[in-house]
């Protein structure tokens, strides 16, 4: 853990900067998928709403499982992703906001840790 004292940020808004962006870094790491995954996972969804398609045809047979089956799972785990996401972006302006609130850097400091203590639990 970092020491913080007098010296450790020039100015009230350089410390808010820094805990600004360790909760946006946070946020977006929770939230990062290879693109080329979201690429696929974002086809399987339309072919899930289409309710036919090659990736999850393919699926189904890999499986053992029906087509109408696989779909329902692809729209299901994709509105727990988005339910995940609206989460994650509710708590990120939460703390964005008591980081801005807080009256030291070691208050920040807090913020951000409680921020990726939060954020863990819900993985």
């Amino acid at each position: 853990m970092a020491t913080l004292n007098a010296s450790t940020f020039k100015s009230r808004a350089d410390a808010e900067a820094r805990y600004l962006s360790l909760i946006d870094a946070a946020a977006a790491e929770v939230r990062s998928i290879d693109p080329a995954q979201e690429v696929v996972y974002q086809r399987k969804l339309t072919e899930a709403i289409q309710g036919h398609g090659s990736l999850i045809e393919a699926e189904a047979v890999a499986i053992g499982a029906d087509v109408a089956e696989v779909a329902a799972a692809v729209v299901s785990k994709r509105d727990a992703w988005e339910n995940y996401i609206h989460i994650v972006e509710v708590k990120r302006i939460k703390a964005k906001s008591d980081v801005r609130s807080a009256s030291t850097p070691a208050a920040m400091h807090q913020v951000v840790k409680a921020f990726r203590q939060e954020l863990t639990l819900l993985q």
